[in-house]
């Protein structure tokens, strides 16, 4: 007997068999092993008392990950469990840290994966698509460029037509040169650690193209790279002082990295190379700021304002991204305030730091990529990202922050990252309660 679920809209099918249109609710890596091989039969019992109907697949921990996925496939298939691979991209290999394996036996041709998952997607209709993990941090020329990214895709949808591929992402990611360089490839996303609603909100809009961005400047230093006290990224622009006693500015700022790590990048805003206001990158940073410059200003005729970001220690992998935009004064006059215009702004910086500067747009609604929302499962991910206790009840509760949505109909399914599938897992009893409810 099949159960038929409506949830916004789409149908979720349990028991034999598995539809195409179908929420995913499920769970990704921490897999149950025999010694060096995964026990597929626990794992398959495990999901299903889950109530889970997807699982990701990760083949990273051992050189019989692929072997195994063949063992697994037609057992999940009878559970009505579909399956997606989950590759790790270029910086989580050797070539990042010796210690790290490839993802096995293919390595690093993409290529050759997606053909390879696509010939075993015809063998058995539940594998559905692949995911790399990380994937924005290695869209790059000697990478994932979009040349290459689309040269995978079409090699896999060549064998199978039917053959999903969803990057890795995380919330602050999603932006202009998101849906500039892989929208037009991909066919849909999964996106790891939502903060809260209003994150996956503001992620749905850019993979539906509905997005509004003001111009603004972004200074960003890459990930695999180290840095060194003193680097240094900034734009800046002459201002004529009108009325040093009311001088101020308001501006918005945010950066792309959500985590606890401080004391190396800081956001800043210098008036003739004197620091007036700095913002840690550590944590969330999404919000306006009015900074009054009568001080820095009085008795001068004209002041150099110049937003960026400072290295105050060295660090060996941190890459970041942080933006200015929607620039407004008072008491000071400048040739073009406009943050998005490049001719308006010199360019000022040492180390590895660049600018990117985007105009004003507007999304024209030409596409709608689904979303796939990755919940920190793991106790210890859970920590890492939200700098607080992790409980089976917080964790239920970010996981039924993303069903709220999938039963809206705005996301496509919800998987937790890493979930503790012991028995006696309180972890797993708790979103196995959320995922049944």
């Amino acid at each position: 007997m099949r159960l038929v679920l409506l949830i916004g809209g789409l149908l979720l099918l349990g028991g034999a068999g598995v539809a195409a249109e179908v929420p995913f609710l499920g769970d990704y890596d921490a897999e149950l092993r025999d010694g060096e091989h995964v026990d597929a039969d626990l794992m398959v019992q495990r999901l299903s008392e889950l109530g889970a109907n997807t699982y990701m697949w990760l083949i990273w921990h051992s050189p019989n990950d692929w072997d195994d996925l063949h063992e697994f496939l037609p057992l999940a298939e009878k559970a009505g469990i579909t399956v997606w691979v989950y590759l790790v991209p270029h910086s989580e290999t050797t070539l990042q840290n010796p210690s790290w394996p490839y993802s096995e036996p293919f390595k690093l041709d993409y290529v050759r994966w997606a053909q390879e998952i696509a010939k075993l997607s015809l063998e058995h209709e539940n594998l559905v698509g692949y995911v790399i993990d990380d994937f924005w941090g290695n869209v790059r020329p000697d990478r994932f460029s979009p040349e290459y990214i689309r040269e995978m895709v079409e090699a896999g949808k060549a064998l199978n037509p039917k053959l999903k591929f969803y990057p890795l992402m995380y919330y602050r990611q999603f932006g202009v040169e998101f849906v500039q360089k892989l929208a037009p490839i991909i066919d849909g996303a999964v996106a790891a650690y939502p903060r809260d609603r209003a994150a996956i909100e503001r992620a749905l809009s850019f993979l539906n193209d509905a997005y509004t961005t003001p111009a603004s400047a972004t200074l960003a230093f890459p990930p695999g790279t180290r840095s060194k006290p003193g680097d240094q990224g900034f734009v800046s622009q002459m201002a004529t002082v009108r009325d040093p006693e009311r001088a101020a500015l308001t501006f918005r700022y945010q950066d792309d990295f959500d985590g606890p790590t401080e004391g190396y990048h800081f956001m800043q805003l210098r008036v003739d190379d004197g620091v007036v206001w700095e913002e840690d990158v550590a944590g969330r940073d999404d919000a306006e700021a009015t900074v009054n410059l009568a001080e820095a200003t009085a008795g001068k005729q004209q002041v150099k304002l110049s937003f960026g970001v400072f290295d105050k220690k060295d660090v060996g992998q941190f890459g970041v991204r942080a933006t200015f935009s929607d620039l407004k004064m008072q008491g000071l006059e400048m040739h073009d305030s406009d943050l998005g215009n490049a001719e308006a702004w010199e360019q000022d910086g040492e180390g590895q730091f660049t600018v990117e500067f985007t105009s004003k747009y507007a999304g024209q609604g030409k596409f709608h990529l689904p979303l796939i929302v990755m919940i920190a499962g793991s106790r210890r991910e859970y920590e890492h990202r939200w700098n607080e206790e992790a409980t089976p009840e917080r964790i239920a509760a970010k996981v039924q922050m993303a069903l709220d949505l999938l039963a809206e109909g705005k996301v496509q399914g919800v998987v937790t990252y890493c979930l503790n599938k012991a028995e006696g897992s309180e972890d797993f009893d708790a979103v196995a309660a959320a995922f049944r409810e």
